[in-house]
């Protein structure tokens, strides 16, 4: 029997739910690259259930967005949470700063007394994170330290020391931000820019097609993909309109992440 997988949304998700993704990432990746598991919780406890099981299955790493919902947590409070799971895993950590989910900021000064306490964290994604941010990150925050920005700004970004980016629309156009980030390492570029200016057009089409519909969007990306999804988000959520789905479809079809509609047979 073909089991059912439920990917991503992870908050949303049951926490065994969120063990077997896990699982089923892993054993599909098999190593070929480092695999992170995001174990973030309201509570230390779950999050170090999760770490613990995500480092026994091989994971490389773990990520966490800031402990959430209580956005009124001082800055003690936080910092001991994430030292708290730091203690029962002692494994690399990607830390997520996403104010308009976690509800505060961790600014670069704030990051930098993290770093100091949890030395596992060897980075941190920008949820909405400009160039000059990035760069104030790296300026207080003690090296080795890894910022990840925006994917519509990765060639600029990269260039001033910017280790990647962490994208939902590129998780369902993979390619070409592998493809991107290889360029830019490759120096080509020319053909950076080019693949830049897909990505801005990418993140556009879902960043405006979110405010009507939410996360529907990436319901219908991940089907034209080919995937077969029952429904995403966990959620009841506005179906796309006919002429949205057209814009993303043709978007998806242009770029070349998928092939052109067959035309129907004249009568």
């Amino acid at each position: 029997m073909m089991e059912q997988v439920r990917g991503g949304q992870g908050p949303a998700l049951h926490p065994e739910e969120r063990k077997r993704v896990a699982e089923i990432i892993v054993q599909r990746v098999k190593h070929r690259v480092p695999v992170v598991v995001h174990i973030g919780a309201v509570d230390p406890f779950t999050a170090i259930d999760l770490g613990k099981h995500a480092k026994s299955i091989g994971a490389e790493a773990v990520g966490h967005v800031g402990p959430y919902y209580y956005a009124d947590r001082s800055e003690y409070e936080i910092i001991e949470h994430l030292k708290m799971v730091d203690r029962a895993l002692g494994m690399p950590m990607l830390i997520y700063n996403n104010p308009r989910y976690s509800g505060y900021n961790i600014h670069p000064a704030f990051m930098a007394k993290l770093v100091e306490a949890v030395p596992n964290i060897f980075g941190a994604k920008l949820a909405m994170g400009s160039v000059d941010e990035a760069m104030a990150y790296m300026k207080l925050v003690k090296a080795p330290f890894a910022p990840y920005a925006l994917a519509s700004n990765l060639v600029s970004a990269m260039s001033v020391g910017v280790a990647g980016t962490i994208s939902p629309p590129l998780a369902v156009t993979p390619e070409i931000g592998v493809e991107l980030v290889r360029t830019i390492d490759a120096g080509d570029a020319a053909r950076a820019l080019a693949l830049q200016k897909d990505v801005i057009r990418i993140h556009d089409i879902f960043l405006r097609l979110a405010g009507p519909f939410g996360r529907t969007v990436y319901c219908e990306a991940m089907r034209l993909r080919g995937f077969d999804v029952k429904m995403y988000p966990r959620w009841p959520s506005k179906p796309l309109s006919r002429e949205a789905y057209d814009e993303l479809r043709d978007l998806f079809t242009e770029l070349k992440i998928i092939g052109a509609p067959a035309r129907a047979k004249s009568a």
